[in-house]
């Protein structure tokens, strides 16, 4: 218990009892289990609380990284691109950079 051995214990339980006589012990030790009792209250509200807004963040994170991209497509729309795809435009300077340096000529 709080890396004290048993001999180290007895020692602490000895100090206490002469500086604090026998009538004082008793109230103190209550009060020192109440403080304890209070603080780890305390530190398993705030535990909760941690816990709470990690959910919170996760289950938001889930929603963003699952969340569909495009919109779903309806059968109208459907209809309208079902058909043979465009022919590409032709490969000038203009539309591909580097054209030109491509196929100049390496003299």
């Amino acid at each position: 218990m709080f890396g004290l051995s048993f001999g180290e214990l007895v020692i602490v339980a000895i100090l206490a009892l002469v500086l604090l006589g026998p009538d004082r012990l008793p109230d103190a030790a209550k009060t020192v289990a109440r403080t304890i009792k209070d603080l780890k209250k305390a530190t398993d509200g705030l535990k909760e609380q941690i816990e709470s807004e990690f959910g919170e963040v996760e289950t938001s994170l889930h929603r963003l990284i699952h969340a569909p991209d495009v919109p779903p497509v309806t059968a109208a729309a459907a209809a309208r691109t079902v058909g043979p795809p465009a022919a590409p435009p032709p490969a000038t300077a203009v539309n591909v950079p580097g054209l030109d340096i491509a196929l100049a000529d390496p003299a």
